[in-house]
């Protein structure tokens, strides 16, 4: 399975590219919560990786996918943008509390709950519009945004 910085073939569609990055944060987490759980000395790297790819990810959607998308459903393309708010506001809660040594394993396992809402929400809204709608320059675009992380 491909990592941030490694390059997929040009021709896999955006559901797919999306979804692997869905994934990936998905397994991050996992070896999260696992480091958490058993006082691991590496919560600090891996809690690291996670907010730049979770970052990398929603920027990418933001920059390349959801203004096209405003044009389509521009309720829906609001709501998926304030979800990214409120995600970007616990990311940055818990940041600190990974940095206070004070996160709690409970809290990230709301927090991970709360990120596959999201994305069982854009698999089934955002990705499968823009494999049918998106421009291919934007699609590459997002793309590469995102596997440069």
């Amino acid at each position: 399975m491909p990592r941030y910085g490694t390059s997929l073939r040009t021709d896999t569609s955006l559901h797919d590219v999306m979804t692997e990055s869905h994934e990936r944060l998905d397994r991050l987490f996992g070896r999260l919560l696992d480091a958490l759980e058993s006082n691991a000395p590496d919560v600090r790297e891996l809690w690291t990786e996670l907010d730049h790819g979770l970052l990398a990810h929603m920027e990418a959607e933001e920059r390349f996918v959801l203004p096209a998308f405003a044009r389509f459903d521009h309720e829906e393309a609001i709501a998926l943008l304030r979800e990214h708010g409120g995600i970007r506001e616990q990311l940055l809660e818990l940041g600190v509390a990974v940095d206070l040594h004070c996160i709690r394993f409970e809290q990230s396992r709301e927090f991970i709950q709360r990120l596959r809402a999201h994305a069982a929400r854009e698999d089934k809204l955002l990705y499968r519009w823009a494999d049918s709608r998106l421009d291919a320059p934007l699609v590459a675009a997002a793309r590469h945004h995102v596997e440069a992380r």
